[in-house]
């Protein structure tokens, strides 16, 4: 038995939805995005500064002729990431990573940080100087007090009162894991943002979130782990912006070459966006010219007064990294493009929607160059759940009034409001057929809203009778209302209530000790999840199943681990033969799969759901209960996620430790 006990949140319970549409069905259903339903549609072209060129520019023919002076890049360097910031002066500034091109993309292990500045936020950007000599994965904050904070993938900050330096540095970030993960290492890849208090929040390169009260050093405080969809693919380069009521998040799959988006009312609780957020297809400009550049990492945002993303910056390379050699044709770069910038809406009153709710007014407010009253083709407008909004689905437009300068739109409809939600969606485009997209937040919905968290549970002995502690925190920024939780045991004879026990009021960054005295000896290899009654999140309910469950079928040569108190119930399998395959039957709407990503030797796996191929994943670069994948929301009924092992250059090990699906019927009663 350990005394360390894993925690998951898997069933958070909220209030049920009145009338909440839940689809029944034993297969996926296929569905096609519409304009406006994946972030990536939101990259706008670029305009061309001064030509397209191909003479005297390193690339292969994919990312021929291309706009040298957007962004940063030349002959003599590679540059990679860094986010544009507008400075005192009214220019754009660039904290930009580089090395010497002679070294070839693997000299990043010796880069630099430099500043480069333009008038423009596409560019060119010239550069000034070295400001730090050695130091890789910038990224600035702009601070209450206007001077700039550069953090560094060491977790090492510099500060200045000017973008160009000097530079001072002032110390090193410090991250409490509070029993989450077992190590307070911080790692490389990571994005800050202010919480609307003005304190920090700040995302590894896992997708952990910590918050800080202590400005940019911290200590952090671990508040929410596995944000992330899968880890799988070497999940890394988050970066997190705060626009009105939430916070976005887009990240990489650096082996899959894939990108993912995700969106948070209060930064702790995720709810992933389907879709992509971009892709080959997204570098082109104004005149049609495509390039197609073999890899994008590093993305960063310019924001707006509201918060809003107005800029994508990208670091981009025409080849496999390892084949950067160094004085050969390939490179990297930073490129910059437009986006569409979201629209101000908002629901009209403050009478709480449901599912049921059939007639919603939203209003789309006017601002510089927007007009909605003339502008806005009121036909192509659809309101709503962004799981109907991003297929095409919704509330339509029923009629419309003026309000100053305001335009008020009356929907009706299904807005498929459901578990998930925090707001509804708008998309459409105006008569001129740019796109149109917003967010508006429910009545009654905040991001100062209380957040309760509970905290890993630990057992603890005390002359032979054993009792069971945690830590519930608000970690939200409104006081919390009491309310109930329930604690939970799972064994391998399955689960059972241990206790429902009172959690009293609590002040924003309060805490209280959750106490359980366990009467009946404990169960080997036991997990304890804590079960917070009332609170909104938008992740659903979830239960975990452990590898050793009916419902899961393992077919070929797979072995057990050791034991081990990183794993689920301290056990995983795995195997190293190729087609061998795992099974797991659910009922519900999603389904997830743990394993050790820790390990370089990690193989692949084939998905399949439902029998139909999905994907290829790659197991490496992760942690010890990684969350190797998560299926895309299905119609709830009965579905089968399907593992088989399959063929990954220089790996080869394939390793799951558990299940967990998502259904109503995982809900626990107040």
């Amino acid at each position: 038995m350990r005394n360390l006990v894993w925690l998951f949140l898997l069933a958070a319970v909220v209030p049920a939805i009145a009338g909440e549409p839940l689809e029944t069905s034993h297969a996926p259903v296929a569905k096609q995005f519409v304009r406006g339903g994946q972030f990536k549609d939101m990259i706008l072209p670029a305009p061309i500064i001064d030509g397209l060129e191909s003479e005297g520019l390193w690339g292969c023919d994919l990312v021929l002729p291309r706009d040298k002076d957007n962004g940063i890049e030349d002959n003599k360097w590679c540059y990679w990431g860094g986010n544009p910031v507008k400075g005192k002066d009214g220019k754009y500034h660039i904290a930009v990573c580089r090395w010497r091109e002679e070294t070839g993309h693997m000299g990043w292990f010796e880069s630099e940080v430099a500043h480069c500045v333009s008038d423009n936020p596409l560019g060119p950007y010239v550069i000034t100087q070295t400001i730090v000599k050695k130091g890789h994965n910038p990224e600035v904050m702009t601070m209450p007090d206007g001077t700039f904070a550069l953090h560094l993938m060491n977790a090492d900050v510099y500060s200045s009162a000017l973008m160009p330096g000097p530079w001072e540095r002032i110390g090193q970030m410090k991250m409490i894991p509070r029993g989450l993960r077992p190590s307070d290492r911080l790692g490389s890849n990571l994005t800050t943002e202010f919480r609307p208090d003005g304190s920090i929040l700040l995302m590894q390169k896992n997708g952990d979130i910590s918050f800080s009260n202590n400005g940019i050093l911290g200590p952090y405080n671990l508040v929410s782990i596995d944000t992330y969809s899968r880890h799988s693919g070497y999940a890394e380069d988050p970066v997190v912006w705060r626009s009105r009521h939430q916070y976005h998040c887009i990240y990489n799959h650096a082996m899959d070459r894939k990108s993912g988006y995700m969106r948070s009312l209060n930064g702790v609780h995720w709810k992933n966006e389907e879709g992509l957020p971009y892709d080959v297809s997204s570098t082109f400009y104004t005149d049609g010219t495509k390039n197609e550049w073999h890899k994008f990492e590093r993305p960063k945002v310019m924001q707006d007064e509201f918060g809003r993303a107005t800029h994508l910056s990208l670091a981009l390379i025409d080849t496999v990294k390892s084949e950067d050699k160094g004085n050969d044709i390939h490179s990297s770069k930073n490129m910059i493009q437009p986006l569409v910038v979201e629209k101000l809406i908002s629901i009209v009153g403050d009478e709480p929607i449901t599912a049921d709710t059939i007639e919603i007014a939203v209003r789309i407010e006017a601002e510089e160059g927007f007009r909605p009253i003339k502008e806005v083709d009121l036909g192509s407008l659809r309101f709503g759940s962004d799981l109907l909004v991003n297929y095409g689905k919704g509330c339509k437009a029923v009629g419309s009034a003026s309000d100053g300068d305001d335009l008020i739109v009356d929907f009706e409809g299904k807005n498929g409001l459901n578990r998930f939600d925090f707001d509804l969606k708008l998309t459409g485009q105006t008569k001129n057929g740019e796109l149109v997209v917003g967010y508006a937040v429910l009545p009654g919905r905040s991001s100062t809203e209380a957040c309760l968290i509970a905290l890993p549970a630990t057992v603890k002995s005390d002359n032979g009778a054993s009792k069971l502690e945690a830590i519930i925190e608000n970690a939200g920024l409104s006081d919390s209302k009491p309310c109930e939780a329930t604690v939970m045991e799972h064994s391998h004879t399955g689960w059972r209530r241990l206790a429902k026990v009172r959690i009293p009021e609590l002040k924003a960054g309060e805490s209280t000790t959750l106490s359980v005295q366990l009467e009946q000896p404990v169960a080997e290899n036991c997990e304890y999840d804590i079960h917070l009654h009332g609170q909104k999140t938008c992740e659903g309910f979830w239960r975990m199943v452990d590898d050793t469950d009916d419902s899961v079928e393992f077919i070929g040569d797979w072995k057990q681990s050791k034991a081990d108190p990183l794993y689920y119930m301290n056990h995983e399998r795995s195997s190293d033969t190729i087609g061998d395959t795992v099974k797991f039957t659910y009922t519900g709407t999603m389904a997830r799969a743990y394993g050790d990503l820790d390990r370089r030797d990690g193989g692949s796996f084939d998905v399949y759901l439902d029998g139909q191929f999905v994907e290829n994943i790659v197991l490496r670069w992760g942690s010890a209960m990684g969350k190797v994948y998560q299926t895309k929301r299905l119609p709830e009924g009965e579905h089968t996620l399907e593992f088989k092992v399959s063929e990954c250059r220089g790996c080869s090990t394939a390793r799951i430790d558990a299940f967990a699906f998502e259904s109503t019927s995982n809900r626990i009663d107040d």
